[in-house]
């Protein structure tokens, strides 16, 4: 459970607090021992350490926090903020620590540059005095604007290349605005792209919808050219940062790394780098689940059906999880994955989501008119407080009572 401290003493903070617990964050009125996030209305006054989260709303203390929302900043904005920069971090320290491990195991990683190409933003909806100001404003910043005057246009751009932020103008159609946003959030590869929507007025009657349906904010023509560049450079600037640390986990996919048959990473890099995960884990105090898959199938597979099953059903695995999760092939039957900073509660959802798709999916056996399924047995440990990678391992492996395909009898 995410636990925050929500600071200031009007009554403001008071009713932001409430709201957040209900929608399941740990919510307290002041710091406390495990204490992720600090959500401040008024300045701080002590240092806070300096892996906390801290979001200041209002402007108060501006200048210390992670991020600054508007004084009218809507609580699911505040909750999506925070659990988006949580999960930014998290995906950063295991960049760290995964170019860490491949150094530790002999290799060098190409070193990945900074991201050096312009950035981009990409305005859709009717143009007019609105679409002139953003423009001015981001140029100002160094920051290109495109513009995609319908629907249409907007996702053959997005499908085309990459944005750091995407504004939607809700005139005249709202409606469409916020629809782009749900379509967005259901894209994988648009998922993390910032949706912003351009309103006529300060308090928009459809804040609530929006932030629903996925938006990142909601910026006013009202606003100043200062405060547009600053909010939108705000969002790009996460997305830039993200993309940064996928392309850091990607150069760490080093052929010595992985597994011969598939992309996934092979039982030796796989110890080396979970001790790693699971020595910060425990000195950050943090959760780390783990996922053990033992794979079966029906004799009619054939043993080179199996083989065959098996090395398809690890190339789609790591495309099932996050960019930071870590996805190891021990044996032909059988895969790790490692969930960093996640309980065992979420850990369960990624173990349900992936055998539904196996279930889904038919392979060719002996017979090609009789194909089958793969069997999938899980098992799910919380690797808080272990201290030894190997051991860890030994025991999911006794625990899951899973036979190796060739010891399978007919009947």
């Amino acid at each position: 459970m995410f636990s925050i401290a929500v600071m200031g003493d009007d009554a403001r903070a008071q009713e932001t607090a409430e709201q957040l617990a209900q929608m399941g964050f740990q919510v307290a009125r002041h710091i406390e021992p495990g204490c992720e996030a600090v959500i401040s209305f008024d300045p701080i006054k002590d240092g806070l350490a300096a892996d906390m989260l801290h979001l200041s709303v209002g402007g108060s203390g501006a200048d210390e926090a992670d991020v600054c929302l508007p004084d009218n900043a809507h609580p699911i904005q505040i909750a999506s903020r925070l659990r988006a920069l949580s999960r930014l971090k998290v995906l950063e320290h295991t960049a760290q620590l995964r170019l860490k491990s491949a150094q530790e195991a002999g290799y060098q990683p190409a070193p990945v540059p900074l991201n050096q190409e312009e950035s981009t933003v990409l305005f859709v909806g009717a143009p007019g005095p609105s679409f002139m100001r953003l423009q001015f404003a981001m140029s100002r910043a160094g920051i290109q604007t495109i513009a995609a005057f319908s629907t249409f246009n907007a996702f053959d751009y997005l499908h085309e290349r990459t944005f750091d932020a995407v504004i939607l103008n809700t005139r005249p159609d709202a409606g469409l605005a916020h629809t782009v946003c749900s379509a967005m959030r259901r894209n994988t590869r648009l998922y993390h792209t910032p949706a912003i929507l351009l309103t006529a007025d300060t308090d928009y009657a459809g804040a609530d919808e929006a932030f629903a349906r996925g938006a990142s904010d909601i910026l006013s023509d009202n606003a100043s050219n200062d405060e547009m560049r600053d909010r939108v450079m705000a969002l790009a600037s996460e997305r830039r940062r993200r993309r940064l640390a996928k392309a850091r986990l990607e150069a760490c996919r080093l052929p010595s790394l992985l597994d011969s048959e598939s992309d996934l990473y092979n039982e030796k890099f796989g110890r080396v780098h979970l001790q790693s995960l699971l020595d910060h884990a425990a000195a950050r105090l943090e959760s780390l689940s783990l996922i053990m898959l033992g794979v079966s199938a029906p004799q009619e597979a054939g043993a080179t059906g199996f083989s065959k099953a098996t090395n398809q059903f690890a190339g789609m695995l790591r495309h099932c999880v996050r960019a930071e999760d870590f996805v190891v092939r021990l044996a032909q039957d059988r895969f790790l994955i490692a969930l960093p900073n996640t309980p065992q509660s979420e850990a369960k959802m990624v173990s349900n989501r992936v055998s539904a798709i196996a279930e889904c999916t038919a392979y060719e056996g002996v017979d090609p008119l009789k194909p089958f399924r793969l069997e999938l047995t899980p098992s799910i440990e919380d690797a808080a407080g272990e201290a030894s990678a190997d051991a860890l391992i030994e025991q999911m492996v006794r625990n899951s009572n899973v036979l190796p395909f060739d010891s399978v009898k007919t009947g």
